[in-house]
Protein backbone atom coordinates (compact mmCIF):
# COMPACT_ATOMS: atom_id res chain seq x y z
CA UNK A 1 0.00 0.00 0.00
CA UNK A 2 2.71 2.34 1.04
CA UNK A 3 4.53 1.61 -2.22
CA UNK A 4 1.67 2.46 -4.39
CA UNK A 5 0.97 5.92 -2.46
CA UNK A 6 4.52 6.24 -3.59
CA UNK A 7 4.31 5.67 -7.36
CA UNK A 8 1.51 7.27 -7.67
CA UNK A 9 1.60 10.28 -5.13
CA UNK A 10 2.72 12.71 -8.17
CA UNK A 11 -0.63 11.60 -10.14
CA UNK A 12 -2.50 12.12 -6.99
CA UNK A 13 -1.85 15.41 -6.22
CA UNK A 14 -1.80 16.62 -9.97
CA UNK A 15 -5.26 15.37 -10.28
CA UNK A 16 -6.18 17.26 -7.23
CA UNK A 17 -5.06 20.27 -8.75
CA UNK A 18 -6.48 19.63 -12.05
CA UNK A 19 -9.78 19.11 -10.69
CA UNK A 20 -9.39 21.95 -8.14
CA UNK A 21 -8.46 24.47 -11.26
CA UNK A 22 -11.65 23.19 -13.40
CA UNK A 23 -13.80 23.83 -10.79
CA UNK A 24 -12.19 27.31 -10.05
CA UNK A 25 -13.00 28.00 -13.86
CA UNK A 26 -16.31 26.60 -13.84
CA UNK A 27 -17.21 28.67 -11.10
CA UNK A 28 -15.63 31.99 -12.31
CA UNK A 29 -17.20 31.48 -15.63
CA UNK A 30 -20.58 31.52 -14.35
CA UNK A 31 -20.08 33.49 -11.64
CA UNK A 32 -17.49 36.24 -12.08
CA UNK A 33 -15.94 38.22 -9.54
CA UNK A 34 -16.67 42.01 -10.04
CA UNK A 35 -15.03 45.07 -8.70
CA UNK A 36 -16.54 48.09 -7.37
CA UNK A 37 -16.01 51.05 -4.87
CA UNK A 38 -18.20 51.96 -1.99
CA UNK A 39 -18.42 55.37 -0.60
CA UNK A 40 -18.92 56.87 2.21
CA UNK A 41 -18.23 53.98 5.04
CA UNK A 42 -18.64 55.93 8.41
CA UNK A 43 -15.78 55.52 10.86
CA UNK A 44 -16.31 54.22 13.93
CA UNK A 45 -13.64 54.49 16.79
CA UNK A 46 -13.01 51.58 18.91
CA UNK A 47 -11.23 51.48 22.59
CA UNK A 48 -11.82 55.25 23.02
CA UNK A 49 -10.48 56.34 26.70
CA UNK A 50 -13.45 56.98 29.03
CA UNK A 51 -10.67 60.40 29.94
CA UNK A 52 -10.29 61.45 26.42
CA UNK A 53 -12.29 63.05 23.41
CA UNK A 54 -11.75 61.16 20.45
CA UNK A 55 -12.36 63.19 17.04
CA UNK A 56 -11.57 61.83 13.78
CA UNK A 57 -10.56 64.22 11.17
CA UNK A 58 -12.49 62.21 8.33
CA UNK A 59 -15.80 60.78 8.82
CA UNK A 60 -15.76 58.23 6.22
CA UNK A 61 -13.89 56.25 3.66
CA UNK A 62 -14.10 54.48 0.24
CA UNK A 63 -13.31 51.29 -0.34
CA UNK A 64 -12.61 48.84 -3.08
CA UNK A 65 -14.06 45.56 -2.85
CA UNK A 66 -14.41 42.75 -4.88
CA UNK A 67 -16.96 39.61 -5.48
CA UNK A 68 -18.90 37.22 -7.13
CA UNK A 69 -21.44 38.78 -9.27
CA UNK A 70 -24.31 37.01 -6.98
CA UNK A 71 -23.15 38.42 -4.35
CA UNK A 72 -23.42 42.08 -5.33
CA UNK A 73 -27.32 42.01 -5.82
CA UNK A 74 -27.23 41.65 -1.64
CA UNK A 75 -23.94 44.23 -0.76
CA UNK A 76 -24.90 47.45 0.83
CA UNK A 77 -23.17 50.07 2.76
CA UNK A 78 -23.99 48.77 6.04
CA UNK A 79 -22.66 45.65 4.80
CA UNK A 80 -19.27 47.01 6.46
CA UNK A 81 -17.40 48.77 9.17
CA UNK A 82 -14.71 51.02 9.13
CA UNK A 83 -12.92 50.95 12.52
CA UNK A 84 -10.10 52.66 14.09
CA UNK A 85 -8.37 51.34 17.12
CA UNK A 86 -7.99 54.64 19.58
CA UNK A 87 -6.97 52.41 22.64
CA UNK A 88 -3.20 53.53 23.00
CA UNK A 89 -3.99 57.52 21.72
CA UNK A 90 -2.63 60.33 23.88
CA UNK A 91 -3.26 63.93 23.54
CA UNK A 92 -2.67 65.38 20.29
CA UNK A 93 -3.08 64.75 16.77
CA UNK A 94 -2.61 60.74 16.41
CA UNK A 95 -2.75 58.76 12.85
CA UNK A 96 -3.97 55.42 12.84
CA UNK A 97 -5.12 52.71 10.39
CA UNK A 98 -8.16 52.23 9.24
CA UNK A 99 -9.53 48.23 9.42
CA UNK A 100 -12.53 47.50 6.91
CA UNK A 101 -15.02 44.90 8.63
CA UNK A 102 -17.07 42.94 6.09
CA UNK A 103 -20.01 41.00 7.17
CA UNK A 104 -19.99 38.26 4.28
CA UNK A 105 -17.14 36.31 3.89
CA UNK A 106 -17.31 36.06 0.69
CA UNK A 107 -15.88 39.99 0.31
CA UNK A 108 -12.75 40.61 -0.40
CA UNK A 109 -11.45 44.14 0.81
CA UNK A 110 -9.08 45.07 -2.48
CA UNK A 111 -8.50 49.02 -0.90
CA UNK A 112 -9.33 51.81 1.54
CA UNK A 113 -9.33 55.07 0.32
CA UNK A 114 -7.96 56.81 3.02
CA UNK A 115 -5.62 53.87 4.62
CA UNK A 116 -4.98 55.86 7.66
CA UNK A 117 -6.42 58.62 9.40
CA UNK A 118 -5.38 61.18 12.08
CA UNK A 119 -7.60 61.64 15.41
CA UNK A 120 -7.70 64.73 17.58
CA UNK A 121 -7.37 63.71 21.06
CA UNK A 122 -7.98 66.04 23.52
CA UNK A 123 -8.20 65.20 27.63
CA UNK A 124 -11.76 65.18 28.77
CA UNK A 125 -12.83 68.09 31.16
CA UNK A 126 -15.75 69.45 32.74
CA UNK A 127 -16.48 73.27 34.47
CA UNK A 128 -19.15 75.43 36.15
CA UNK A 129 -19.80 78.33 33.85
CA UNK A 130 -22.56 81.02 34.61
CA UNK A 131 -25.54 81.57 32.65
CA UNK A 132 -26.30 84.98 31.07
CA UNK A 133 -30.06 85.70 30.30
CA UNK A 134 -29.82 88.40 27.21
CA UNK A 135 -33.01 90.19 26.39
CA UNK A 136 -34.28 91.42 22.89
CA UNK A 137 -36.85 93.81 21.87
CA UNK A 138 -38.76 95.81 23.94
CA UNK A 139 -42.34 95.35 25.98
CA UNK A 140 -45.72 97.01 24.54
CA UNK A 141 -46.10 100.72 25.45
CA UNK A 142 -47.92 100.17 29.08
CA UNK A 143 -45.65 97.55 29.88
CA UNK A 144 -42.26 97.61 31.40
CA UNK A 145 -39.86 95.17 33.23
CA UNK A 146 -40.29 95.55 36.90
CA UNK A 147 -37.34 93.50 38.09
CA UNK A 148 -33.84 91.63 36.40
CA UNK A 149 -34.09 88.60 35.08
CA UNK A 150 -33.66 85.27 37.07
CA UNK A 151 -32.18 81.83 36.02
CA UNK A 152 -32.31 78.69 37.50
CA UNK A 153 -30.27 77.54 38.31
CA UNK A 154 -27.47 80.07 37.87
CA UNK A 155 -24.88 77.87 36.41
CA UNK A 156 -24.41 74.94 34.21
CA UNK A 157 -21.84 72.48 33.81
CA UNK A 158 -20.22 72.20 30.05
CA UNK A 159 -18.02 68.84 29.41
CA UNK A 160 -16.09 67.71 26.30
CA UNK A 161 -12.55 68.15 24.54
CA UNK A 162 -10.50 70.20 26.66
CA UNK A 163 -9.40 72.84 24.20
CA UNK A 164 -13.00 73.85 23.56
CA UNK A 165 -14.41 73.56 26.82
CA UNK A 166 -11.38 76.19 27.88
CA UNK A 167 -12.89 78.94 25.16
CA UNK A 168 -16.17 79.21 27.10
CA UNK A 169 -16.12 81.61 29.88
CA UNK A 170 -20.09 81.40 30.01
CA UNK A 171 -23.72 80.21 28.49
CA UNK A 172 -26.69 82.59 27.53
CA UNK A 173 -30.14 82.50 26.84
CA UNK A 174 -31.77 84.42 24.33
CA UNK A 175 -35.45 86.07 25.30
CA UNK A 176 -37.18 88.22 23.43
CA UNK A 177 -39.60 90.71 24.70
CA UNK A 178 -41.40 92.41 21.45
CA UNK A 179 -45.38 91.34 21.98
CA UNK A 180 -44.73 89.93 25.58
CA UNK A 181 -47.47 91.39 28.20
CA UNK A 182 -47.14 89.38 31.39
CA UNK A 183 -44.02 87.85 33.24
CA UNK A 184 -42.20 84.98 31.54
CA UNK A 185 -41.66 82.13 33.46
CA UNK A 186 -40.33 78.98 30.76
CA UNK A 187 -37.43 76.92 29.98
CA UNK A 188 -34.27 77.88 27.74
CA UNK A 189 -31.72 76.09 25.84
CA UNK A 190 -28.54 77.78 26.83
CA UNK A 191 -25.80 77.99 23.86
CA UNK A 192 -21.98 78.38 24.75
CA UNK A 193 -20.41 81.49 23.72
CA UNK A 194 -17.27 81.93 21.58
CA UNK A 195 -17.55 78.69 19.82
CA UNK A 196 -18.34 77.61 16.05
CA UNK A 197 -21.25 75.38 15.42
CA UNK A 198 -18.87 72.35 14.88
CA UNK A 199 -17.39 72.38 18.61
CA UNK A 200 -20.28 73.59 20.10
CA UNK A 201 -22.01 70.12 19.11
CA UNK A 202 -19.03 68.45 20.76
CA UNK A 203 -19.93 69.76 23.93
CA UNK A 204 -22.70 68.54 26.64
CA UNK A 205 -24.32 71.10 29.07
CA UNK A 206 -25.45 69.55 32.31
CA UNK A 207 -28.41 70.45 32.99
CA UNK A 208 -29.44 71.13 29.23
CA UNK A 209 -32.15 73.38 30.36
CA UNK A 210 -32.46 76.39 32.93
CA UNK A 211 -35.87 78.23 34.00
CA UNK A 212 -36.10 82.07 32.94
CA UNK A 213 -38.39 84.30 34.74
CA UNK A 214 -38.25 87.56 33.45
CA UNK A 215 -40.72 89.90 36.05
CA UNK A 216 -43.36 91.98 33.27
CA UNK A 217 -46.27 94.42 34.51
CA UNK A 218 -48.06 96.84 33.23
CA UNK A 219 -46.98 100.45 33.54
CA UNK A 220 -50.14 101.80 32.43
CA UNK A 221 -54.17 100.89 31.72
CA UNK A 222 -56.40 101.91 29.66
CA UNK A 223 -60.44 100.98 30.53
CA UNK A 224 -64.00 102.06 29.34
CA UNK A 225 -66.32 102.88 32.24
CA UNK A 226 -70.15 104.25 32.36
CA UNK A 227 -70.29 107.60 33.71
CA UNK A 228 -72.31 107.30 37.18
CA UNK A 229 -73.98 110.41 37.87
CA UNK A 230 -74.40 111.75 41.76
CA UNK A 231 -76.71 114.05 42.83
CA UNK A 232 -77.50 115.92 46.47
CA UNK A 233 -80.41 118.28 47.12
CA UNK A 234 -83.81 117.32 46.40
CA UNK A 235 -85.90 119.13 43.65
CA UNK A 236 -88.66 122.10 44.27
CA UNK A 237 -91.51 121.28 46.72
CA UNK A 238 -94.50 119.83 44.33
CA UNK A 239 -91.47 118.44 41.61
CA UNK A 240 -90.10 114.82 41.05
CA UNK A 241 -86.43 113.61 39.29
CA UNK A 242 -87.83 111.69 36.63
CA UNK A 243 -84.69 110.70 35.07
CA UNK A 244 -81.20 111.83 34.40
CA UNK A 245 -79.08 110.93 31.12
CA UNK A 246 -75.16 111.94 31.05
CA UNK A 247 -73.49 112.57 27.37
CA UNK A 248 -71.08 110.37 26.91
CA UNK A 249 -71.98 107.80 28.77
CA UNK A 250 -68.75 105.88 28.87
CA UNK A 251 -64.99 107.68 29.42
CA UNK A 252 -61.87 106.23 28.90
CA UNK A 253 -59.59 106.11 32.02
CA UNK A 254 -55.35 105.09 31.84
CA UNK A 255 -53.35 104.76 35.19
CA UNK A 256 -52.51 102.63 37.70
CA UNK A 257 -53.65 98.98 36.98
CA UNK A 258 -55.01 97.93 40.36
CA UNK A 259 -56.68 100.95 40.83
CA UNK A 260 -58.46 100.37 37.63
CA UNK A 261 -59.04 96.61 37.78
CA UNK A 262 -61.01 97.31 40.62
CA UNK A 263 -63.57 100.49 39.00
CA UNK A 264 -66.81 99.40 37.75
CA UNK A 265 -68.29 102.82 36.85
CA UNK A 266 -66.65 106.18 37.09
CA UNK A 267 -69.01 108.44 39.78
CA UNK A 268 -69.49 112.74 39.16
CA UNK A 269 -68.83 114.85 41.50
CA UNK A 270 -72.47 115.34 43.64
CA UNK A 271 -74.67 117.81 41.69
CA UNK A 272 -76.56 119.87 43.61
CA UNK A 273 -80.33 119.93 42.29
CA UNK A 274 -82.12 121.20 45.65
CA UNK A 275 -85.11 123.49 44.28
CA UNK A 276 -85.06 122.54 40.91
CA UNK A 277 -88.72 122.69 39.06
CA UNK A 278 -87.50 121.89 35.53
CA UNK A 279 -85.28 120.34 32.86
CA UNK A 280 -81.52 121.35 33.76
CA UNK A 281 -78.30 120.62 32.63
CA UNK A 282 -75.24 120.70 34.23
CA UNK A 283 -71.23 120.49 33.65
CA UNK A 284 -70.46 117.53 35.47
CA UNK A 285 -66.58 117.17 37.05
CA UNK A 286 -65.42 113.51 37.39
CA UNK A 287 -64.50 112.07 40.63
CA UNK A 288 -61.39 110.07 40.13
CA UNK A 289 -58.68 108.57 42.09
CA UNK A 290 -55.32 110.40 42.32
CA UNK A 291 -54.14 107.87 40.16
CA UNK A 292 -56.25 107.68 37.21
CA UNK A 293 -56.79 110.51 34.40
CA UNK A 294 -59.28 110.62 31.55
CA UNK A 295 -56.96 110.04 28.74
CA UNK A 296 -58.28 112.85 27.15
CA UNK A 297 -59.10 116.01 28.15
CA UNK A 298 -63.66 116.22 27.61
CA UNK A 299 -66.86 117.76 28.74
CA UNK A 300 -69.15 115.65 30.33
CA UNK A 301 -72.93 116.91 30.29
CA UNK A 302 -75.57 115.66 32.86
CA UNK A 303 -79.31 116.57 32.64
CA UNK A 304 -81.59 116.41 35.40
CA UNK A 305 -85.24 115.61 33.96
CA UNK A 306 -88.16 117.10 36.52
CA UNK A 307 -91.71 116.65 36.19
CA UNK A 308 -94.40 117.75 38.71
CA UNK A 309 -96.02 115.52 41.23
CA UNK A 310 -99.71 115.05 40.83
CA UNK A 311 -102.23 115.32 43.98
CA UNK A 312 -105.36 116.82 44.88
CA UNK A 313 -107.48 119.14 46.31
CA UNK A 314 -110.76 120.03 48.02
CA UNK A 315 -112.17 123.80 47.66
CA UNK A 316 -115.41 125.35 49.19
CA UNK A 317 -117.43 126.99 46.38
CA UNK A 318 -120.36 129.00 45.96
CA UNK A 319 -122.42 128.01 42.85
CA UNK A 320 -123.58 131.10 40.85
CA UNK A 321 -127.28 131.07 39.33
CA UNK A 322 -127.17 131.34 35.41
CA UNK A 323 -130.19 131.68 32.89
CA UNK A 324 -132.02 134.27 35.07
CA UNK A 325 -135.78 134.82 34.79
CA UNK A 326 -136.82 138.87 35.12
CA UNK A 327 -138.36 139.61 38.47
CA UNK A 328 -137.44 136.40 40.34
CA UNK A 329 -135.37 135.91 43.33
CA UNK A 330 -133.60 132.89 43.40
CA UNK A 331 -131.97 130.75 46.52
CA UNK A 332 -129.73 127.95 46.50
CA UNK A 333 -129.50 125.06 49.32
CA UNK A 334 -126.95 124.14 50.58
CA UNK A 335 -125.51 127.58 49.19
CA UNK A 336 -121.57 125.79 48.82
CA UNK A 337 -120.54 122.67 47.35
CA UNK A 338 -117.09 120.39 47.72
CA UNK A 339 -115.58 120.46 44.40
CA UNK A 340 -112.68 118.33 44.44
CA UNK A 341 -109.86 118.50 41.52
CA UNK A 342 -106.71 116.89 40.48
CA UNK A 343 -103.78 117.28 39.03
CA UNK A 344 -99.71 119.04 39.54
CA UNK A 345 -99.54 119.61 42.64
CA UNK A 346 -97.80 123.46 42.11
CA UNK A 347 -100.68 124.13 40.67
CA UNK A 348 -102.93 122.88 42.96
CA UNK A 349 -101.50 124.96 45.92
CA UNK A 350 -102.01 128.07 43.92
CA UNK A 351 -106.06 127.54 43.29
CA UNK A 352 -108.30 129.62 45.41
CA UNK A 353 -112.29 128.86 45.65
CA UNK A 354 -112.78 131.92 43.84
CA UNK A 355 -110.74 130.20 41.06
CA UNK A 356 -113.08 127.46 40.77
CA UNK A 357 -116.18 128.00 38.51
CA UNK A 358 -119.54 126.20 39.78
CA UNK A 359 -123.35 127.27 38.12
CA UNK A 360 -126.66 126.08 38.50
CA UNK A 361 -128.82 126.34 35.67
CA UNK A 362 -132.11 128.53 36.46
CA UNK A 363 -133.83 127.49 33.10
CA UNK A 364 -137.36 126.40 33.02
CA UNK A 365 -137.58 127.13 36.98
CA UNK A 366 -140.01 129.60 37.59
CA UNK A 367 -141.93 128.60 40.89
CA UNK A 368 -141.36 126.68 43.76
CA UNK A 369 -138.39 124.35 44.38
CA UNK A 370 -136.26 122.25 41.83
CA UNK A 371 -133.32 120.18 42.21
CA UNK A 372 -130.43 121.12 39.45
CA UNK A 373 -127.37 120.16 38.83
CA UNK A 374 -124.29 122.01 39.28
CA UNK A 375 -121.88 122.27 36.86
CA UNK A 376 -117.80 123.07 37.57
CA UNK A 377 -115.46 123.97 34.75
CA UNK A 378 -112.05 123.23 36.34
CA UNK A 379 -108.64 125.47 36.25
CA UNK A 380 -106.32 124.72 33.34
CA UNK A 381 -104.11 121.84 34.27
CA UNK A 382 -106.13 120.78 36.68
CA UNK A 383 -109.35 118.33 36.42
CA UNK A 384 -112.31 117.51 38.11
CA UNK A 385 -112.76 114.83 40.25
CA UNK A 386 -115.92 115.18 41.89
CA UNK A 387 -118.77 117.74 43.08
CA UNK A 388 -120.41 116.79 46.33
CA UNK A 389 -123.40 117.20 46.76
CA UNK A 390 -123.95 116.85 42.57
CA UNK A 391 -127.58 118.68 42.65
CA UNK A 392 -128.68 121.37 45.14
CA UNK A 393 -132.06 122.78 45.59
CA UNK A 394 -133.22 126.08 43.31
CA UNK A 395 -136.05 127.86 44.96
CA UNK A 396 -137.85 130.89 43.32
CA UNK A 397 -139.71 133.31 45.15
Amino acid sequence: MVSFLRSNLVWMLLSLLLSMGLWVFVTFKEDPEVTNVLSNIPIAVQEQPSTMVVQPEVQAVQVQVSAPSAVWARLKPDNFRAVVDASKVTPGSQEVPVRIISSDPRVRIDSVDPATIFLKVDPLRSKSVPVVVVASGTVPIGYQESGPAKVTPATVTISGPQTVVDQVSSVTVNVSLDGVTKSIDQSYKPTPQGLSDSDAARVTLTPPQVQVDVPITQKLMYKTLPIQPVTSGNVALGYQEVGITVDPSTVTLVGDPQTLTQMTTVPTKPIDISGVDGDRAYDAVLDLPGTVALDRSQSIVVRVLVSTLNGSKTVLVSPQVVNLAPNLNYQINPGAVNVTLTGPIPVLNRIQPGDVVATVDATGVTNGSQAVNVQVKSPDLLKLVSVQPQKVTLTVK
